[in-house]
C-alpha cells in the first residue's frame, strides 16, 4: 500500500502596496501584523527639545549675552549678537530628533529675514523654513524632518543693532519609543512604520512577510 502524505502548507501571497494607499504601513516582526493606518496616527507627543541643551553662536555682544541664555527657559536672559549681518545661533539636541516647530521670542533687536536650518552633524545644513518679513515679537515657525542640530541663521537685521533672542525653543518628538496610535499607546520597538512614499517599500514589505512566514512555519516544525 502506498501512503499519501499531507499536502504542503499553502503559502499566502505577499501583500502588495497600492499607490492609492493613504497611510503608513505598520509591520510587527514579532507577530503576523501587517496593517495600514493613517499617517497622522503614528506620531509621538510633542516635546520641548532645546531647553538646557548646548547652544553656540557666531558671535555675542558681550559676556552678559551668551548663546546659552536663549535656551535656559528664562525670559529675563537673552543672547545678543554683534551688530552686523549675517549671524547665527544653534542648539545641539543631543541626538537626532523628529522636528515639528520652533518658537523664537525676540528682544527689540530682531531678525527681519532669517532661515531655520537643521543638520545631523553640525556641518551640513538644510534650510527647513525661510522667513523674509519678520517683525519681531514672537515667531512660531513650522519645521519638518529630522536633525540633531537646529540653527536660526540671521540674514538681515530688523534694526541697527544685532540679533537678540530671549528664547529659542525647538519642539519635536523624542527617541526611544515606538510609534503610537490613538488609544493604543506605544506600539513598542518591534513595530516599524513606513510612509507609502518610502523608496523600495514593496521590497521592505516582502522581506517582513517572508520573515514572519519563516518564523511561523519554523515554530510549527519544532512544536
Amino acid at each position: 500500500m502506498s501512503s499519501v502524505g499531507s499536502p504542503p502548507p499553502r503559502r499566502r501571497p505577499a501583500p502588495t502596496l497600492r499607490r492609492s494607499t493613504a497611510g503608513a504601513l505598520v509591520a510587527a516582526l514579532a507577530g503576523t501584523l501587517l496593517a495600514v493606518v493613517p499617517t497622522t496616527a503614528a506620531q509621538a507627543a510633542e516635546t520641548l527639545l532645546s531647553q538646557g541643551r548646548t547652544a553656540t553662536a557666531s558671535s555675542t555682544e558681550g559676556a552678559a549675552f551668551p548663546a546659552s541664555a536663549a535656551v535656559d527657559g528664562d525670559l529675563g536672559t537673552r543672547w545678543a549678537s554683534q551688530w552686523q549681518d549675517p549671524q547665527w545661533l544653534q542648539v545641539d539636541l543631543g541626538a537626532s530628533k523628529q522636528l515639528s516647530r520652533a518658537v523664537l521670542t525676540w528682544e527689540a533687536a530682531y531678525g527681519k529675514s532669517y532661515e531655520l536650518q537643521a543638520s545631523e552633524n553640525g556641518t551640513d545644513w538644510r534650510t527647513v523654513t525661510a522667513v523674509s518679513a519678520g517683525d519681531g515679537g514672537t515667531d512660531e515657525v513650522a519645521l519638518s524632518g529630522t536633525g540633531r542640530y537646529v540653527r536660526v541663521n540671521g540674514l538681515t537685521r530688523g534694526t541697527g543693532y544685532g540679533y537678540s533672542l530671549w528664547e529659542f525653543q525647538v519642539y519635536g518628538s523624542t527617541d526611544g519609543t515606538g510609534p503610537t496610535l490613538p488609544g493604543g499607546g506605544d506600539l513598542g520597538p518591534n513595530v516599524h512604520v513606513y510612509d507609502p512614499s518610502t523608496p523600495g517599500l514593496q521590497a521592505k514589505l516582502d522581506a517582513v512577510f517572508q520573515e514572519q512566514e519563516s518564523a511561523q512555519f519554523g515554530a510549527g516544525r519544532h512544536a
